[in-house]
Parts: C-alpha cells; sequence; structure tokens
C-alpha cells in the first residue's frame, strides 16, 4: 500500500499493510530547510505562493520519506482579511479590532474568490506527488478561529475576555459562530472540490476551554454547520478528521458530531476510545509531543506504548497529541517513524 491507501483505509476502519503516520505540523518550524525559507518569505507569502506553499507541504515528505500524508501548509486564520480584518504574524498573533456587531457586515465568503491559498497549494502537491501519499486539508472549527477573532489575537490568555464576552452576548455570539461556521465549511470544501484533499481536518483547539453544557450550546452547533457545509459542497466521501486539544469531557458530545476520526491529544485514552468506540470511529494520536524534545530512548519507549494502546484492529493513524513545537528534535522524529512504520 502507498501512503494514500493506508490513510483513506484507516480513516475508513478498513485494514492496512501497517500503521499510517503523519504529524501535525509536521510542515514547519521544526525543519531547517522550513527556516531558511521563513526568514526569505514572511508567513502571508509563503501561504499564498502557490510554489512556496507547496515547498514547505513537502519537505517533512521529502525529510521523512516514510510519512503518509501531506497536509497543506496554511493557517486556520486565512478566511479573516477577506471579512475585513488584517492579522499579522510575528511575536504572537494581532488582528484588527472585532466586534459583535460586525457579522451584520461581512461579505458573502468564497473560498475560490477570498482564500484559495490552500487549495492551490494543495493541487500544486497533487501535481508533483500524484497519489503516492494523502493530501490533508484542514481549517480551525468557528469556535477556535473567533476566539482569536474577539481576542485580537494571542494576547488574552486561556480567552477570558473573548469567553465572557460571548457569555454575556449569546445571541450575538450564536450568530458570529454560525456564520463562520458557514465561512470555514466552505473554506474546506475548497480543499476538497479543487484541491484534491483525501481527507480533512477540522482543528477546535480551544474547545477544551468549554464544559460540556457550553461547548453544546455555543461550539458544536457551529461545527455542525461547518461540516454540513463541508458536505453539501464537497460531497459526503471525505473523511473527517476532528481535533480538540483537553477534550476528554467532550468526547460523548464530539462523537454525536457527523465525523469519521477523532484525534485524541496524549491525556486520552486511546486504548479505552479504540475498544469501546473503534467499530464507529477511527482514531488518530496520542503521542506526547514533549517526546520529541528528549532522548531518542524516551522517544522510542513512548511510541511503542502509544502503539499497544492502539491495538491491531482497523482504524488507528499515529500523531501526536498536538503539534510540532519548533525545538523538536529530527533525531526523535526519524525514531518515531522507525517505530511505527518497521523500517
Amino acid at each position: 500500500m502507498n501512503g494514500r491507501e493506508r490513510i483513506t483505509a484507516a480513516l475508513n476502519l478498513q485494514p492496512v499493510d501497517r500503521t499510517p503516520i503523519w504529524f501535525m505540523r509536521q510542515a514547519g518550524r521544526h525543519l531547517p530547510e522550513y527556516r531558511k525559507i521563513a526568514s526569505e518569505h514572511s508567513f502571508w507569502d509563503r501561504c499564498k505562493n502557490t510554489e512556496l506553499c507547496a515547498e514547505i507541504t513537502l519537505q517533512p515528505i521529502k525529510r521523512y520519506q516514510k510519512l503518509d500524508a501531506a497536509i497543506v501548509f496554511s493557517d486556520i486564520l486565512t478566511p479573516l482579511p477577506s471579512l475585513g480584518y488584517d492579522v499579522h504574524y510575528g511575536n504572537g498573533i494581532r488582528i484588527d479590532q472585532f466586534k459583535l456587531d460586525d457579522v451584520d457586515e461581512w461579505p458573502e465568503f468564497n473560498a475560490r474568490k477570498h482564500a484559495p491559498w490552500a487549495a492551490d497549494g494543495l493541487k500544486s502537491v497533487g501535481e508533483k506527488v500524484g497519489d503516492s501519499v494523502a493530501k490533508l486539508g484542514f481549517a480551525g472549527s468557528p469556535w477556535t478561529v473567533c476566539m482569536y477573532l474577539i481576542s485580537g489575537g494571542t494576547g488574552d490568555k486561556d480567552f477570558h475576555n473573548a469567553r465572557a464576552k460571548v457569555f454575556s452576548n449569546p445571541q450575538k455570539s450564536k450568530k458570529m459562530l454560525i456564520k463562520m461556521g458557514e465561512i470555514v465549511g466552505d473554506l474546506m470544501a475548497d480543499q476538497v472540490v479543487y484541491g484534491g484533499a483525501d481527507a480533512v481536518q477540522f482543528f477546535d483547539t480551544w474547545a477544551g476551554l468549554l464544559p460540556s453544557d457550553l461547548y453544546e450550546k455555543f461550539a458544536m452547533p457551529a461545527t455542525q454547520r461547518a461540516i454540513e457545509v463541508f458536505k453539501e459542497k464537497a460531497g459526503g466521501n471525505t473523511p473527517i478528521i476532528h481535533y480538540a486539544k483537553g477534550s476528554g469531557h467532550l468526547h460523548d458530545s464530539i462523537r454525536k458530531l457527523d465525523i469519521n476520526a477523532i484525534s485524541l491529544d496524549w491525556r486520552d485514552d486511546l486504548a479505552y476510545n479504540r475498544s469501546k468506540y473503534g467499530k464507529d470511529f477511527a482514531f488518530q494520536g496520542n503521542l506526547d509531543p514533549s517526546h520529541l524534545h528528549g532522548s531518542t530512548e524516551a522517544a522510542r519507549n513512548a511510541t511503542e506504548k502509544v502503539m499497544r494502546a492502539a491495538g491491531r484492529s482497523p482504524g488507528h493513524i499515529f500523531n501526536l497529541g498536538h503539534g510540532f513545537a519548533p525545538s523538536a528534535r529530527i533525531e526523535c522524529v526519524e525514531e518515531v517513524i522507525r517505530v511505527v512504520t518497521g523500517a
């Protein structure tokens, strides 16, 4: 099997010849070849320039030749400029001021017109590597994107002020979140229809800040709306992976979403989830990314533990419980890949 076949089979709960593997944030900061490009081009250039985007997306595939998927190099905030908010990267993220009443003035979003870059990059990746690896698209879930938007970037630790604004203005906030769901659903669909993505992942990184009742009140309906729009425009055959950090208390709710796979973080019990829900969902994860910062022996032992917890039944994709940090050691990444692939 090649990488694309392994990933798509695992997401559809079908047998594979070995456990497929890719890493969240694999295209980026831990690679010296990426840092060279980053020193020469702004972040927006790296996202918007199709050749640069494709090159960065494929850098980990070229370095780690056993990876089974290429996830497009992009960012969850790329739709915001088309709504009237400039996004500035460097020493954190800064976003133009947002007010809840702005939502009434948002233009009708069209990914092909307003934010085509991830789909363009995926299309270029496919032209370069064919079907040898799976092409993965992604977008931020509405709740997480809106946390950054309300906060004006990354200055509001744990989004205390942003959450307070949502809870204090429930009707306007629900309207904002549903609208953002329609935007990210369209953005994700473009990555399939135009970009040729084989699967997509929603990143709801900050959903875990919510208790289950408020998750079901605010975040979950908007995510489901994003999934509905995605399937209306891309069809129902493209697998969807859902990731939310620190969300174990929300899994009863997350399993109600129309998704194929749940990406677990390092605190979740992979063996339990696989044994209890493995006939209904594929599972991705859940290595603690800190194991990529130490010794290769520790990385190997931790990887073997994840593999034992996953077991041998179909439907597991090896990944991290969160994305790479810049100081991850290449030697540790290579050791993890050796253990998973048997190479």
